[in-house]
């Protein structure tokens, strides 16, 4: 166990994040951060030693839940795709690939999708 150790509590547990789709190729997927639900981030001490900056803490919860959503709406990220957009299976004694080549994102009913031209070989 650490000198000083704290448990972080957050207000929505866990935080609500909105993301809007942005573009989508091969190798990424970009999100933007658009909204972030926080209105509190407490840190509660779990050891005698942290006690005294248990205060200070509490203090600090409303500003710190401010500092962070600032920090992350609007960021853009680019999450990887580990392979192309495709899939094989087999039909008969031959494979048959499926790709997905000019994606885009876009959405259908408040979900995600992705669309394209499938290529098929």
């Amino acid at each position: 166990m650490a000198l000083l150790e704290f448990k972080t509590i957050t207000v929505p547990d866990p935080p609500e994040v909105t993301v809007r789709a942005g573009t989508v190729s091969d190798g990424k997927l970009s999100l933007e951060l658009v909204r972030l639900t926080l209105s509190d981030v407490s840190f509660l001490p779990l050891t005698l030693a942290a006690l005294p900056l248990g205060l200070l803490t509490m203090l600090l919860s409303g500003p710190a839940a401010s500092a962070v959503r600032s920090f992350i709406e609007g960021r853009t990220l680019d999450v990887p795709i580990a392979q192309p957009l495709g899939t094989s299976f087999p039909v008969g004694g031959t494979e048959v690939k499926v790709r997905l080549d000019q994606p885009e994102v876009g959405s259908h009913n408040g979900m995600l999708m992705i669309s394209g031209t499938a290529s098929v070989s």
